[in-house]
């Protein structure tokens, strides 16, 4: 199933040029997305150590962390 909002989906990772914020509800991938729009910016050559990704819990970090390094 194709998610309704998948333009604004490929937009996240396609368009590099600006910052992003990212609201949704539990369980929408937020962290799937983010961690895409991570891979494309470092891929784009932008250094890991410039990108910042804030989430408002521990364990969401943490999940993102994992992604991340698991990509």
């Amino acid at each position: 199933m194709t998610p309704v909002d998948q333009s604004a989906r490929n937009r996240i990772r396609t368009d590099l040029t600006h910052s992003l914020l990212v609201e949704a509800a539990p369980g929408t991938g937020k962290t799937h997305e983010l961690v895409q729009r991570v891979v494309a910016l470092v891929q784009s050559g932008v250094p890991i150590e410039s990108v910042v990704a804030i989430t408002f819990t521990r364990k969401a970090a943490g999940e993102l962390k994992l992604r991340l390094r698991q990509a």
